[in-house]
């Protein structure tokens, strides 16, 4: 996979599972040309797949024939990645804290609390069918 020269990627594919495996070592393919540190590798990993996750899962609901686009590029010291579905879109604030006790043992609703405390920033579009996370990475020593 080939960032553009202002380390750029775009990738657009079909809602499947294996589309999130192959997004996800994309990008990973993606962070290893960047030279990121191990802890913001792992983090920007997690994150990025959770959103590939809901937006297959939740957003598109497994309908190949819906695409996922994603955008992931680096600059100003961060890499920004973003994430959108062709799905109706949701209300994050509505979406239930993981850390209550009612939810610890439910099966979903972890990944944005994930993506949100991996990363420095997590916002959606007002529809809600789009995730930008943002990592900043700290300067080498």
């Amino acid at each position: 996979m080939q960032l553009d020269a202002k380390n750029r990627v775009t990738l657009d594919l079909c809602s499947s599972r294996d589309s999130i495996t192959r997004i996800s070592a994309l990008l990973s393919e993606a962070f290893e040309k960047l030279d990121l540190p191990e802890e913001a590798t792992f983090d920007l990993k997690l994150a990025a797949t959770e959103a590939l996750v809901n937006a297959v899962e939740h957003g598109n609901k497994y309908d190949e024939r819906k695409m996922i686009r994603v955008n992931c590029e680096a600059r100003n010291g961060a890499v920004i990645i973003s994430v959108r579905d062709e799905g109706d879109g949701f209300d994050p604030a509505g979406v239930p804290d993981p850390t209550l006790p009612e939810n610890i043992l439910k099966e979903h609703g972890r990944g944005i609390f994930l993506m949100r405390n991996l990363c420095d920033d997590v916002c959606y579009n007002e529809k809600g069918n789009e995730v930008t996370i943002v990592k900043k990475i700290p300067k080498a020593d």
